[in-house]
Order: C-alpha cells, then structure tokens, then sequence
C-alpha cells in the first residue's frame, strides 16, 4: 500500500517529521519532573536557532493547555496515569506536529481521566491537528467525543468508516439497532464479535455501500487534484518548515544527556550511598585479614596475596555494577532515538563519561581505606602508587561493562559470556601460574586480561621500592631478599609498568569502541515498541 496525505505519497523521513506518536505504555525518566523533562525534549527536539524565551512559551503554553500547571514540578513517578498521558502529549506536541497518532490514549484510566485526555485531544483538533487514535472498548462519554471512526475486524478488514452518528444509522440498515441508554462502542464490538458469519457480511454490505463508494469517490478526487507524482513541497508549503529544522550538535546532545545522567544520580542518593556503604565494607573485609602485614619471608605471600584482592575486587565490582547500565533505560532510550530526541553516540558516550567520577570516588575511597589498615609504607607519595593501578584497573572496567551491556539484551545473556571470559583470564594474571612456564600458544590471552595488567602494574610499584627483605637465619627454603626477586618469583618484569598502563587504556578505547558498535546497531534494528 500507500502512505499518502491529501493525495499526495509522502516517505516515512517526512512522515517521521510532520507527525507525533503517543504510544500506549508512557515512559520516561521517573526521576525527572514534568518541567525538566520539556525543557530536556524541547532542547534536544526543537530546532537549534529557537531562543530560550521561545522554548520557554512553548513550554508554558503546553503545560496549560495540557493541564499540568499542578504537576508541572512534580517528580514524573508520582503522576496518576491521567497526568502521565499529557505529559506524553505535550511531549510530542513540542515540534507543532501536523498529525498525532495516539495508541490506547485511555487504557488502565478511570473514566474521568480517560474524558479529560480526551477532551485535551479534541483540543487539539479545533486548532488544526489531526488525530487518529486506536481505542478498545471506549466508554460512551470518550467515544461520542471522536469525529470519525473505523471499525475494524480480525484479519485488518474495515467494517465501517465514517462519522461517529453515521455508524449506528449504518448498523441499523442491517437490521442491528442500538437499544436506547446502551453505549454505542460496546453495541457495535458485540455484533463485530457474534460470529464470523455476521462480521463477514458487515464487512461485505459496508464494501458495497453508497457511504464506502462516496469515501472511494473523495479520495480519488484528492489524488486527482493534487497529481500522484507531484512532489509534496509543490502542494504543502506548511511541510517546508519539518525538512529545514537544526538539529542540535553532538556536545549539546551529549552534555544534556550528562546533566539528565547525573541528575538522576544525584536524585537516587540513598540507593547510591547504600552501594558506597556496602563497597566500604568490602574494602574493610578484604584488609582485615592482611591487617599491618610485616614485610618479610612470610609476608611475601600475605602482600602479594593483598595486591591480588584488592585489584580483582575492584574490577569485579565496577564490571558486574555497571553491567545493568543500558538494560535498565533501553526501553526509554529506543524511543527517545527513534524520535529523534537524540543520536545513539551521544547517549553512549554521555554514560560513559558520568561513570567515571562515581567509579574514581568509590575506588578512591575503597583504595583509602585498604591503605590505612594494611599499612602500606610511603606516605602520600605511596598512597598515590598504590591507588593508581587499582583506580586505572576499575575505569577499564567499566568499558568491559558497558560493552558486555550493550552487547546483550539482558544480564542473564550476558553473565553466560562474561563469567567463563573472567575466568579465563583471571587465571593468567601471574597468581595461579608463573606466566613464564605459560606455553605459546596461550601466553596473548594475558595481554587481554585486564586482571594481568592491573595486578602487574600493583606489584611493579609496590614491591620495586623495596630493596631489602630479611631472611631467617635457619631458612631451609631460598631466600627472597629484594621486591626485584619477588617480581621474578610470580614472573613479573619491572620494564612492563608503561605496557601495563597502556594495556589497561588500550583495553578502555577498544571495548568502549566495541560497546559504541553494538550500542548503535541494537539502537536501529531492536523493535521500539
């Protein structure tokens, strides 16, 4: 078939900019309020050359004639499904579309929510919009509020189609009158609904009828006048103004997304403090037991045991967080791209970015805490060694999630890949074998593992600054006497620090790259609604 308006074949790019979708379900971020949610749609939605004064009136203008004066500064999750409906309104109305199509615009309502949104449509109406909107079952007080209906009947055959009065006149012609005082929606649904014998022969006597000839008849006047083949901007100035919009820059898109991102953070502050309560008590049970660890024979194994807990639980606690990113916000997500709220980079890279002072603080603070009750010598300038290849370890993790995130639909998905991965490489970061008796053909799986590098990079700064461990007098076992012996004893090379580092940054860009990748491809073909 054909998508056509007045006549004339129109592509769905165009179709897209001259028309708004409200979809059944309204979603949105709960957290924001209604005003900050405009304000964020109507900046990334309307055109970049509109002032602020004039997004402003736009705005206020919508929030009163939608009715959402009283909720404007209200949190969007403590709306009643009425409110939330014209809030989907107002937000697609912000670009003045031409055509607003409405799915179940009154499903899970009370009938006077149900009326109010309805009437906010038919307001819309008596301005110039056109609304089509798919209803079930509507109550009789929203559905006289309709101009026109079509009715329609398993399989997508028209019942009927033409104005609301005209229905039951059509029904009563087949010998089916509406009895008085009985809603006329649920009338018409019950005889669609007897039998498919009846609802064929509806289906066939509307077919040819004088009211689907006339119907016929105007839509072939419309093309004839308007010429099939004759480009839309010959015929509608009015759509000139959809095809000439400036869409907001990628820093503008990405530093909005930032600003709603931290926002939201900043607004779920108990369930954020609550996970820094709990990462402070990991970081307390994995210190006590190396509590002010001596640096001898003995404590080798304690020190080195320490630096391994300490990287392995800050990867592990940044990957497995972050892992609920973007299953927790791709339904929204899909929907605001498809509607051309924002672009899939933008929105990627915005999450990315907000991540990192989170995960620098915890880490810090995690970092803090295990230096003092180990007691690692050196002071600040020792705190700042010992900190860094935890701190860089956990950024580089937070890239791995984000890609196994974007990777997958959901976590059960991706826990089957990223557990046996973390394993595999968990076991060739020098702790379970001395990587210079690794064959060959495995030793470049530790040049993927993020745990290699991070726990190399520790005990490269740690044990290089040592230069003098005492060993017993009776010792039966080889004495390790310097740092430089202990690196060699789990097969560590003080010339790697630098390669270290680069690897775990290397690992950053190309996972973030890799999650940009499929983060993008599931924004275009994973089904919006």
């Amino acid at each position: 078939g054909e998508v056509m308006i007045n006549g004339t074949p129109v592509d769905k790019d165009l179709m897209m900019r001259i028309s708004g979708y409200v979809p059944q379900q309204d979603l949105a971020v709960s957290c924001l309020t209604v005003m900050e949610h405009l304000i964020f749609t109507a900046t990334l939605k309307l055109d970049r050359r509109v002032s602020l004064n004039q997004q402003h009136r736009i705005i206020s203008s919508l929030i009163n004639d939608l009715s959402l004066s009283g909720c404007s500064y209200t949190q969007i999750s403590a709306l009643s499904g009425g409110e939330k409906k014209r809030l989907s309104l107002a937000t697609q109305m912000l670009t003045d579309p031409l055509i607003l199509f409405c799915d179940e615009p009154t499903t899970g309502m009370d009938s006077y929510s149900a009326s109010s949104v309805l009437t906010v449509l038919r307001t819309l109406t008596e301005r110039g919009k056109t609304i089509v909107c798919s209803i079930h079952q509507p109550s009789s007080e929203v559905y006289v509020k309709f101009d026109h209906v079509c009715l329609l009947v398993p399989g997508g055959h028209q019942a009927y189609f033409g104005t609301v009065p005209g229905a039951q006149q059509f029904f009563k012609s087949q010998g089916m009158e509406c009895p008085p005082l009985y809603n006329p929606a649920d009338f018409l649904l019950s005889k669609l609904n007897s039998s498919p014998e009846v609802t064929k022969e509806i289906c066939q006597n509307f077919s040819d009828s004088p009211l689907n000839d006339a119907l016929i008849s105007e839509i072939d006047s419309i093309k004839k006048s308007s010429g099939k083949n004759q480009s839309v901007f010959g015929i509608e100035e009015q759509f000139l103004k959809f095809y000439s919009v400036c869409q907001p820059t990628h820093k503008t898109q990405m530093s909005w997304l930032m600003w709603r991102s931290g926002l939201s953070m900043f607004r779920e502050s108990q369930r954020m403090m609550l996970r820094f309560f709990m990462y402070m008590m990991i970081a307390l049970f994995v210190s006590l037991p190396y509590w002010s660890v001596k640096i001898d024979q003995a404590g080798i194994q304690n020190l080195q045991g320490f630096h391994y807990s300490v990287i392995t639980e800050a990867i592990f606690m940044q990957t497995y967080s972050i892992l609920y990113t973007f299953p927790a916000e791709i339904a929204i997500m899909l929907r605001e791209i498809n509607n051309g709220v924002y672009q899939a980079g933008p929105y990627y890279f915005s999450k990315a970015v907000v991540l990192l002072p989170r995960v620098v603080i915890e880490t810090l603070a995690f970092c803090v805490i295990a230096f003092l009750l180990v007691g690692v010598e050196g002071g600040s300038l020792g705190f700042i060694m010992f900190s860094t290849p935890v701190i860089a370890s956990a950024v580089a993790s937070t890239a791995y999630g984000c890609c196994m995130s974007a990777l997958f639909e959901n976590i059960a998905t991706a826990s089957l890949l990223i557990v046996p991965l973390d394993f595999i490489t968990y076991t060739f970061c020098g702790l379970f074998i001395h990587l210079s008796t690794v064959p060959l053909y495995l030793k470049w799986i530790k040049y993927i593992s993020r745990f290699y590098y991070g726990i190399e990079a520790m005990s490269i700064m740690q044990w290089s600054k040592i230069y003098s461990i005492p060993c017993p007098e009776d010792a039966k076992l080889p004495c390790i006497s310097t740092g430089y012996g202990v690196l060699l004893k789990y097969g560590y090379s003080p010339n790697n620090l630098w390669l270290d580092f680069s690897g775990l940054f290397l690992s950053f860009a190309v996972l973030h790259a890799i999650g940009f990748y499929a983060f993008r491809r599931r924004s275009q073909r994973q089904p919006v609604y």
